[in-house]
């Protein structure tokens, strides 16, 4: 145990369809303006994402937290090794949720599990470059994670900006007892995702890079919810 002041609090309750904006940008600052035109978006997540943790440092966690209060934060430290410190440390600040790699060692996941479970943490782990993605759901699901998330990263859509970043969400849309979640990089990726069987929905690239990324939210909100619910 560390000596971080955890506080107690229930976990969360994961209840899709959710909208995640994953506010990867440099610095608290721009991170507040994003935050709050998600929360004008309806967004229902608020994500600390990994260049933000990165660059700002956990204080970033705390920083959503108290500004926006009614909208769990997520940090998205994308942990591999050492992973308990990461998940009491979102704990104490007030965050909600944290990421683990899938690539992590079983141990690591397992680790971050039953630290969530003793800081009211939720753990999702992170599919990125998993060498059999449907497989590696189905395992860290046993593991004790709370959802699973498919995600086609930045260097892979800069090499491969054709390739459905919805991966393989068929094979394991359906078959999980978890939610699933998908990173996506339009609306369009968003009601696909809803379609087929995603519950969480996960945008930040490229909405956030404009001035106000308000409105575009605002419909990736709006027709992704839609879909999921048709779907239902």
């Amino acid at each position: 145990m560390t000596n971080l002041d955890i506080p107690n609090v229930p976990p969360l309750e994961i209840r899709p369809p959710i909208v995640q904006v994953a506010i990867d940008v440099l610095n608290v600052e721009r991170a507040l303006r994003v935050a709050e035109a998600a929360v004008r978006a309806g967004a229902d997540w608020l994500e600390v994402g990994t260049p933000l943790v990165t660059f700002a440092g956990v204080p970033a966690i705390g920083a959503l937290v108290r500004a926006f209060p009614e909208h769990p934060v997520l940090a998205d430290f994308k942990m591999m090794d050492g992973v308990r410190k990461y998940v009491l440390a979102t704990a104490e600040q007030g965050g909600r949720i944290a990421t683990i790699c899938g690539v992590a060692s079983d141990a690591s996941i397992r680790t971050a599990v039953q630290a969530g479970r003793d800081c009211g943490v939720r753990i999702i782990c992170d599919l990125y470059a998993a060498p059999d993605g449907p497989r590696r759901a189905r395992e860290v699901e046993a593991l004790g994670v709370d959802s699973a998330y498919i995600h086609y990263g930045a260097d892979q859509r800069s090499e491969d900006p054709e390739r459905d970043p919805l991966l393989f969400l068929d094979e394991v849309a359906g078959q999980m007892r978890v939610p699933v979640g998908v990173g996506t990089f339009s609306v369009e990726n968003g009601v696909a995702g809803a379609r087929r069987g995603a519950d969480i929905f996960v945008i930040g690239v490229p909405f956030i890079l404009e001035d106000d990324p308000t409105e575009s939210l605002r419909e990736y909100v709006l027709r992704v919810k839609e879909a999921w619910h048709a779907r239902r």
